[in-house]
């Protein structure tokens, strides 16, 4: 059992991993949520830190997620994180050795690798070190895979599903939710947004006339966002019907004001099942890849996709041209009479 006691260990690491916290919420302005997942690798190298032979024994990936960094808060002061300035490249190497021996995929390795090189190179840049412990440890490799999407086929079954009318013995809460339900999916493949951005959608950023929406996506850069004539019809359909006098556009009682991802997970969740869709097929990430994918099919230029999306680099919207390519090979492969000849 590890000893709880870490006020000795960690008196002067908590003031420098907070004030690097800071400086990627006030600076970057990445979102509390990325922070978050910053924080859970400190925690893990932590651990490792602290005591290597019960990281050794115990930690193990084939835990779920939720349970296994449970586990660590159980054993760590929340406030105590770790101690990193005296590094070297030495310890970090056995570090990352013993995640791949304990069974840690690629990329939660590279991930960790990425949040540690972060918070070297700011060390490096204020001078806190000389070198950073990282220079000498490559970042695992990852291979990209490439997303799967709704086809415009289902994208069609699900829009039909939605835009049923409330039956006239539906209770008002039942139809007040379908119309929800409605405008949300709508909003999500009209636009492309990130499940973050919708859950934070107020209503004052938003401009009926124009068709557009005003999102802080990632690192709060502000960019502008186009919906359909028949999303800003459920759009308007929701507001008149929830008699929404708040900020957001989807409400709720939570801490934030807005719902919050698990609720738009949910509502995805429970649709799939009532169209026969497989597990983890309609999740908002996938209507904001059918989105790219469809405009493109489209003709849509990769230039005004990466802008809708909010990517930084095109690099990263390109991968929907590779699906595109993968579809059309596919396509040849079964359709060519060659294919089909016996030879």
């Amino acid at each position: 059992m590890i000893d709880l006691n870490w006020e000795k260990f960690w008196r002067d690491q908590n003031r420098i991993l907070e004030i690097f916290f800071d400086f990627l919420i006030v600076e970057k302005g990445l979102s509390q949520n990325t922070v978050f997942s910053y924080k859970r690798d400190f925690k893990l190298l932590s651990l490792y830190l602290y005591n290597s032979a019960w990281f050794k024994k115990n930690v193990s990936p084939q835990k779920r997620q939720k349970d296994f960094y449970h586990s660590i808060d159980n054993r760590f002061n929340k406030n105590k994180l770790a101690s990193l300035r005296h590094l070297n490249h030495k310890i970090l190497r056995e570090f990352f050795y013993l995640l791949k021996e304990k069974g840690f995929k690629n990329t939660s390795r590279a991930r960790i690798h990425s949040t540690l090189k972060q918070f070297f190179d700011y060390e490096l840049k204020q001078k806190n070190i000389s070198a950073s412990p990282l220079e000498f440890i490559d970042k695992p490799n990852v291979k990209r895979s490439l997303p799967t999407i709704l086809s415009e086929k289902d994208i069609d079954t699900l829009l039909h599903f939605i835009r049923k009318s409330p039956l006239k013995n539906d209770s008002k809460a039942k139809q007040k939710k379908k119309i929800k339900i409605k405008c949300l999916i709508e909003i999500l493949y009209s636009t492309g947004l990130r499940v973050s951005e919708l859950i934070n959608l107020k209503i004052q950023d938003i401009d009926l006339k124009k068709r557009t929406l005003v999102v802080f996506g990632k690192g709060g850069k502000e960019r502008n966002a186009y919906f359909t004539t028949k999303t800003a019809k459920s759009i308007i359909d929701w507001i008149d019907c929830s008699s929404n006098k708040e900020k957001y556009l989807f409400p709720s009682h939570s801490v934030s004001g807005h719902i919050t991802r698990d609720s738009v997970n949910k509502i995805l969740t429970e649709i799939s099942s009532e169209l026969g869709f497989s597990k983890n097929q309609l999740t908002p990430h996938k209507l904001r890849h059918a989105f790219a994918t469809h405009m493109l099919n489209k003709g849509a230029d990769i230039r005004v996709i990466q802008q809708l999306l909010g990517h930084a680099n095109v690099s990263t919207t390109e991968i929907y041209t590779h699906i595109l390519d993968s579809e059309t090979i596919e396509t040849v492969l079964k359709n060519h009479p060659l294919e089909k000849s016996l030879g």
